[in-house]
């Protein structure tokens, strides 16, 4: 909302009749020019249904407003003034009637008694129509300066010319199926005409002569210039601002467009608001130096913005929503705003530079007052202060959320995916999984609204990431699926489900609720492998060994049975690439064979999981369990860690190189489109093989480009997917390990896995200038220069050595050396 409102200068609200007639008007029904009888101020003319009304305005109350008021025989669709018929020296006025149009001289008589002037409106000349008409444009056609030329626009998009009353040509387009803004360059004797197409062409008078269907049907439209602007255009308006050129202003839905008559974009404005009509004008004469273009732009929510190319120069509220407005020149009032509402009101105004900063304020007064009183009034305020915050408590209000709402959220069993198109071979181990989340408010009336929102981890993805209630009426129950969509490796299998709370207050609530992804969702267990696996991960138990249809309970134990061979060694597939993972059962120990560390992680989370699970539901309380691995397993996890870091910085490099590549090929091929409008409006047109071929090569490795970024993207969250796998395996491993919890909190925040995804991992983080000293190495090179990633790589091998090396011989622990260099580099 502007602090500015325009100031009411004059209106005919006072002179309207009592008879409703909302939403008459169109943009077309206002003009406003001089006529040699009343040569000290601009008259405004309104068409109103069949009505003519011109009006003079004056604030003087003795003085008559109204000039004219006048019925016609059919409804106004369209007002204009201009020279139509020569000889005569005075404007004549022309409407545009549905079958018709007609053309009129405004004739003033002095009166012989005290009733004063007398005004009429004398026909010239009426002219019907074989087509119905849309709208009506005028000017000196074929650079004729003694009169105006006449072209009307019929509902089927058809151009037809007449001089007077004389019918000259019909031009037909078949790219127009419904009618739209046309509009006369006069200064190159052309015509810019805005296509259903959303496409911008202008065509010369000549051009459009040689169309026409009395010279030739099929030939093809050839434009001079055109500029596809991808929206419906709603107004054209051409005005010289040059002694060489003009300048042509086109309202879209979202944007201002402003062209030289050749082609070239002078510039554009995107609005942030719905834009209804405009009014182009200079300051001082085209032929001056110094003259300038202003534009003004009227929004849906009463506003008026006046630009200056693209700078803003002022922004104030309007009295209505107008559907037309234009400048005035009047007596007492150089440079006025005159709107036309829906309702045929018109409104003259200036631009108040006085702001209503609070017009509900009431005046200070400087009244005696008693210091006590206003200071136990601060006391009371304060209390009343603390009451709040102490309401606030986090504890007292989740407590008391708690007791409000009951949340209650798990997984379903996993069915066909029904939300993508796969090959009959994939969508055999391509599944959803329902996730069902149920919500009973014991008090609705303390719920406003409830937002949840579901967070996974690639490779999965929830069909809803956002689902939004305004209250909860008993029960409330959501679902959602869950699915794969890449054959990433898979780091975790945890949902995080967030419930953002709000009561009647304003107060906001957040609860949080975690489900497990069944394992039957991302794996299947398969027939025994024959071949040795090359990784092996001990966990002994200090209870029995459990069998796998205990464990394993997402799958039948018909299932297992079958396909497991012998109740020792079970053998699962990932379904989203296809690898495997092993579990022997020996005596008191559960052996995990894979030949990648990646099939590791996420089986050891499960099967970790479901031990604890089982044997709280047996009752066992002493359940504990150790991992047991050698020297040369955490030396291969080490160097896989490492390079896995290596691959996806090396990825992220190409990427960034792809899209400084994409950046430079779009400003060369805006540079050529530039340079080929140049030519092509240039007499005579030059040379545009070059360009043209330039502009073909530029456009095709635009589209290559576009590709490799593509795959490029797809890769790196690949290698990102494989990075955080192996990393929750080395935390995962030293949480298990050692006691130390600052430290392994300290290896969390180091690395950062949770962020390594999409477009999370394809962003540098940011810091402020300070930040950058602290954690920045002194160098001139790059984040992720292969300088700076070596010296990373090295502090980082040398971190996780010490700490599985303390972790062994339970020797002194030392601090950790400075790591924030890999945040970067992740």
């Amino acid at each position: 909302m502007s602090i500015f409102k325009v100031k009411e200068w004059w209106s005919n609200e006072k002179l309207q009749n009592n008879v409703p007639n909302a939403g008459i008007q169109n943009i077309d029904c206002l003009a406003v020019d001089k006529f040699i009888g009343h040569s000290e101020s601009d008259c405004i003319l309104v068409g109103e249904g069949r009505q003519i009304k011109i009006y003079k305005p004056n604030v003087e109350q003795d003085v008559s407003q109204t000039l004219l008021e006048t019925e016609l025989n059919d409804s106004v669709i369209q007002i204009g003034t201009g020279k139509f018929i020569s000889g005569v020296e005075d404007r004549q006025i022309i409407v545009l009637h549905p079958r018709s149009y007609a053309i009129y001289h405004l004739r003033q008589k002095e009166g012989h008694t005290d009733a004063g002037e007398q005004n009429s409106l004398d026909q010239i000349l009426n002219h019907s129509l074989n087509r119905k008409s849309y709208s009506l444009t005028y000017g000196s056609f074929g650079n004729i300066r003694s009169r105006d030329f006449i072209c009307v626009q019929a509902l089927d998009g058809s151009l037809s010319f007449f001089d007077q009353d004389t019918f000259l040509f019909l031009c037909t387009f078949n790219d127009i199926i419904i009618p739209t803004p046309v509009a006369y360059i006069a200064n190159c004797d052309s015509f810019v005409i805005s296509k259903s197409t959303w496409v911008l062409e202008v065509y010369s008078y000549q051009q459009l002569r040689e169309f026409s269907e009395l010279n030739l049907k099929h030939k093809k439209h050839i434009p001079q210039w055109f500029y596809n602007a991808g929206e419906e255009i709603s107004r054209i308006q051409v005005i010289q601002s040059s002694s060489n050129f003009s300048s042509i202003v086109a309202l879209g839905e979202r944007h201002l467009y402003c062209f030289q008559d050749n082609g070239l974009m002078k510039y554009m404005i995107k609005f942030d608001f719905i834009p209804i009509c405009i009014s182009a004008y200079l300051i001082g004469w085209y032929y001056e130096p110094t003259a300038r273009l202003l534009v003004m732009v009227a929004s849906e929510d009463s506003k008026l913005f006046i630009y200056e190319s693209t700078t803003l120069l002022w922004s104030c509220d309007l009295l209505y929503p107008p559907v037309s407005i234009t400048r005035c020149y009047l007596k007492g009032l150089p440079g006025g705003l005159v709107t036309l509402s829906r309702n045929s009101k018109i409104t003259v105004c200036y631009l108040g530079t006085e702001p209503d900063l609070n017009s509900n304020a009431s005046l200070l007064i400087n009244e005696p007052f008693d210091p006590q009183q206003v200071q136990e009034e601060l006391e009371v305020v304060e209390e009343e202060l603390q009451k709040i915050l102490e309401s606030e408590d986090p504890d007292h209000g989740f407590s008391l959320i708690d007791q409000i709402i009951n949340i209650n959220a798990d997984v379903g069993k996993p069915v066909q995916n029904l939300f993508q198109e796969f090959t009959k071979e994939e969508a055999l181990h391509l599944l959803m999984c329902p996730i069902i989340v149920m919500l009973t408010c014991n008090d609705p009336k303390q719920i406003q609204s409830i937002q949840i929102n579901y967070d996974c981890f690639s490779p999965f993805t929830c069909s809803e990431s956002t689902v939004c209630l305004d209250g909860v009426n008993g029960t409330e129950i959501i679902e959602t699926q869950v699915f794969l969509t890449s054959d990433a490796d898979i780091s975790d299998t945890r949902v995080k489900i967030l419930f953002t709370i709000i009561n009647p207050t304003g107060k906001i609530a957040v609860l949080t609720r975690q489900v497990l992804l069944p394992l039957s969702l991302y794996c299947k267990p398969v027939l025994e492998v024959s071949n040795n696996c090359q990784l092996k991960l001990f966990v002994k138990s200090n209870q029995s060994c459990v069998q796998f249809t205990q464990i394993f309970t997402d799958f039948t134990e018909e299932e297992l049975t079958k396909l497991c061979g012998s109740s020792d060694v079970i053998t699962f597939e990932y379904r989203s690439t296809k690898k495997i993972a092993k579990i022997r059962l020996s005596e008191n120990q559960y052996i995990m064979e894979a030949d990648n560390f990646t099939e590791i992680t996420t089986m050891l989370d499960h099967l970790l999981l479901r031990l604890t699970d089982h044997y709280k539901r047996m009752g066992v309380k002493d359940f504990s369990f150790q991992l047991v691995y050698d020297q040369e397993f955490i030396k291969s996890l080490l160097q896989k860690f490492l390079k896995s870091i290596e691959t996806h910085a090396k990825e992220r490099v190409k990427l960034n190189s792809l899209e400084e590549e994409l950046e430079v090929l779009q400003r060369q091929f805006t540079l050529v489109q530039k340079k080929l409008l140049v030519q092509y409006g240039s007499l005579p047109p030059g040379d545009c093989d070059a360009l043209e071929f330039l502009m073909r090569d530029t456009h095709k490795r635009i589209i290559n480009t576009v590709y490799e970024i593509i795959q490029c993207k797809e890769t790196v969250c690949r290698a990102g997917s494989t990075l955080t796998t192996i990393g929750q395996l080395v935390i995962y491993l030293l949480k298990h390990a050692t006691r130390d919890s600052f430290k392994i909190k300290l290896i969390e925040e180091m690395m950062s896995l949770n962020s390594i995804y999409e477009d999370h991992q394809i962003s540098i983080i940011t810091y402020t200038e300070k930040d950058k000293e602290k954690l920045a190495p002194v160098t001139e090179q790059g984040v992720l220069s292969q300088i700076n990633l070596k010296r990373c790589l090295k502090q980082i091998k040398t971190i996780l050595e010490k700490m599985f090396s303390d972790t062994r011989d339970h020797s002194e622990q030392e601090h950790v050396k400075r790591i924030e260099e890999f945040v970067e580099v992740l």
